[in-house]
């Protein structure tokens, strides 16, 4: 008897593994959006494709838990209990579609990739915080960058001025990013990497620096610490 019982119990521990890890599809109804925030151990792929969507392809015993709604315009996704500890999670992907974008965040763990298209507009922003990883085209006329964290943001494309916060060990690398002038502002140990065809101006306080190409010319670097502005091929 003690046996079956045992039998039982092992398997209903079994099935119940088996549902917690089932991944479940779902899509959301969202609308209005210039902009996306990512907020959560979370993988979004982002396509701007004159259309909007969002599918959640997530472990099924937390996609209640998620939520996805649109706040003055930038859609939100993140988890409704946002101080527990999801690092068991073994799934957690979401696909955004977009009519167009200025803004795009990540903040947390997880990673944003804008798959098709660029973050445009007269002042559009790119923001990551925490230890996560963001990589998106952009074509403005002003860029504003913020890195807070160990997370590191990629960039292609062009603006006619890009702005740059960097605090923590976080990178900017915009080695595919070309703009005329570029205004950074690094502290910590993190990184800038840049094109620039006009003007260069950094405060950099730490070990942190500023790498760029280009033919720019340095018009402010002013620094505490060890780290630089330099040139490179």
């Amino acid at each position: 008897m003690k046996k079956h019982i045992f039998v039982l119990l092992t398997f209903a521990f079994a099935c119940l593994m088996f549902t917690n890890a089932k991944a479940q599809t779902t899509t959301r109804s969202v609308s209005d959006y210039t902009g996306i925030e990512c907020n959560g151990p979370f993988n979004v792929t982002i396509k701007i494709d004159g259309t909007e969507s969002l599918t959640l392809d997530i472990d099924a015993a937390v996609e209640k838990e998620v939520i996805t709604k649109v706040e003055n315009g930038i859609l939100k996704i993140e988890f409704k209990n946002w101080w527990k500890n999801h690092r068991d999670i073994k799934r957690a992907n979401v696909y955004v579609s977009a009519k167009s974008l200025s803004y795009l965040g990540s903040s947390g763990s997880g990673n944003a990739v804008l798959a098709a298209g660029s973050i445009t507009g007269q002042r559009a922003k790119i923001a990551v915080s925490g230890s996560g990883n963001l990589k998106a085209a952009v074509n403005a006329e002003t860029l504003q960058i913020s890195v807070s964290g160990s997370g590191n943001a990629v960039l292609a494309g062009s603006a006619t001025a890009a702005e740059i916060r960097v605090s923590g060990s976080g990178e900017v690398n915009g080695k595919q990013l070309r703009v005329q002038r570029v205004e950074a502002s690094i502290s910590g140990s993190g990184n800038v990497d840049i094109i620039a065809d006009e003007a260069v101006s950094a405060r950099i306080s730490g070990s942190g620096g500023l790498s760029y190409s280009g033919n720019a010319q340095i018009v402010n670097d002013k620094h505490s610490g060890s780290g630089r502005i330099s040139k490179h091929d």
